[in-house]
Order: structure tokens, then C-alpha cells, then sequence
């Protein structure tokens, strides 16, 4: 029999959902709007405790678009405590800006 390692206690500890959030980009996808072929992305947010999913499509991979999208989710699922994400440089830039933002606050 084969020992696992234990889970990070963000997933077993009881929270609100998405108090701890991970954020990962999906596409491009091809949508159907005013162009017959125009290109979209997906930010998908993830809730660590309930692995529940919220989806916000955004037009490009730009910080602007991205902190939009945050907008929005913060708006509809409340501020996270904690956010994970990989090391896009999206990501890199919103962190930079929602810092000094916060230091502004």
C-alpha cells in the first residue's frame, strides 16, 4: 500500500468557497460575435475547499482585461484571502499593481 502526503491544509481546513482561490487561463476559443471568427480566452477560477468553478471570458491575456475579470469575480464570489496562480506574466504585472493599489488603501 502506498502513502500519499497529506493535503495542504487549505483543502481540508472548512471555509466560505472561493476564500482560496487558484486562477489559471483556458484557449484561445473561437467565439461567434460581430466577427464570423473572433478569439476570446477563458479565466477560470477555482475554489480550493469546494473545487468549484467560476468562468469569466475575457478578449485577451492582458493584465487590464485580467484585473477586469477580477473585478467582476470579486464582485459575484467576494474578496479571496488567498489566490494561487502559475507564473504568467499577466499575473506578475497584477500583483505588482493590486500591491501598490493596496499600499494606496
Amino acid at each position: 500500500m502506498q502513502i500519499e502526503a497529506p493535503l495542504p491544509s487549505e483543502r481540508v481546513v472548512p471555509s466560505a468557497p472561493f476564500t482560496i482561490t487558484g486562477i489559471d487561463f483556458a484557449g484561445p476559443v473561437n467565439i461567434r460575435c460581430l466577427k464570423p471568427r473572433d478569439i476570446a480566452y477563458i479565466a477560470l477560477f477555482t475554489c480550493a475547499t469546494t473545487r468549484a468553478l467560476h468562468i469569466e471570458l475575457v478578449s485577451d491575456l492582458t493584465t487590464d482585461k485580467f484585473l477586469l475579470a477580477l473585478q467582476r469575480f470579486v464582485g459575484r464570489r467576494g474578496l479571496p484571502n488567498t489566490i494561487y496562480t502559475d507564473n504568467a506574466t499577466t499575473f506578475h504585472v497584477a500583483n505588482k499593481q493590486l500591491i501598490l493599489l493596496w499600499q494606496i488603501l
